[in-house]
């Protein structure tokens, strides 16, 4: 049972997938932090790596090429890969998309800790930034393979968590999966 979960930045996509591998026993697969490291040993931002990588889409390829294979690797076994296009690469993945609000998203960056990741602590700058890292980054997706990531009809579920717990978000998205999955079998047969 193959979970996917993309969505905006700040969106809780990192503590919902880690509530899920604690609690329902799943293991996380982080492929921002892949992209997020390769940035830093560039001596890059995620912003400025984006803009590269729109000009050089190389290592969204690596990148997209590693996660299409742990999918098939993987399948059956219970993974989330918090992804922003993990539910493209692992067609038979429950996709998700954590939605939330330019202001949520902005506050969520600049009150947070953050250790090891960006931090802004004005909250005007913050929502500039993330709102043109998730433009730039829809924008480099368009381009490389033609789709829409904020398209509600690529995924299974979308779920806002400006208001809501990412815990219990967490178990909306378990609950979910589990029926889809079981849905799943049944139409197979």
């Amino acid at each position: 049972m193959i979970i996917s979960i993309t969505g905006k930045p700040c969106s809780g996509k990192s503590t919902i997938g880690q509530i899920l591998e604690e609690k329902f026993g799943y293991r996380r697969i982080g492929v921002g932090d892949m992209f997020k490291a390769e940035a830093k040993r560039r001596g890059l931002s995620a912003e400025e790596f984006n803009a590269l990588c729109i000009k050089d889409p190389s290592f969204d390829f690596f990148i997209d090429n590693e996660t299409e294979r742990l999918g098939k690797e993987l399948a059956g076994q219970k993974i989330i890969f918090d992804s922003r296009l993990a539910w493209h690469f692992v067609p038979n993945s429950f996709k998700v998309f954590v939605d939330v609000t330019e202001d949520e998203m902005a506050r969520r960056l600049a009150t947070s800790d953050r250790t090891g990741k960006e931090k802004i602590d004005d909250i005007a700058e913050a929502r500039k930034h993330l709102v043109n890292r998730f433009n730039l980054e829809n924008e480099r997706y368009q381009k490389i393979y033609g789709f829409d990531n904020l398209n509600p009809k690529n995924y299974d579920l979308v779920i806002d968590s400006t208001n809501r717990t990412a815990e219990d978000i967490a178990d909306e998205i378990y609950e979910k999966c589990l029926k889809f999955f079981t849905a799943q079998k049944i139409e197979n047969f």
